[in-house]
């Protein structure tokens, strides 16, 4: 799989593998967007797209 480099494009919010975790339960939807390369990271981080829950405040 070719890793990506992803940016957040205006309104947008990327989270990485543990923001998803520490959310589970909540009214947060993720949407998975692949793995990228991050400065200072070794390895390549999983990204997920943070999507509101219909019907959430």
């Amino acid at each position: 799989m070719a890793l990506r480099r992803h940016h957040a494009e205006p309104g947008q919010i990327l989270a990485a593998d543990v923001v998803r975790q520490l959310a589970a339960g909540k009214q947060f939807l993720f949407a998975d967007i692949g793995e990228t390369v991050l400065r200072g990271f070794e390895d390549p981080v999983k990204l997920w797209e943070v999507r509101w829950a219909e019907g959430s405040p």
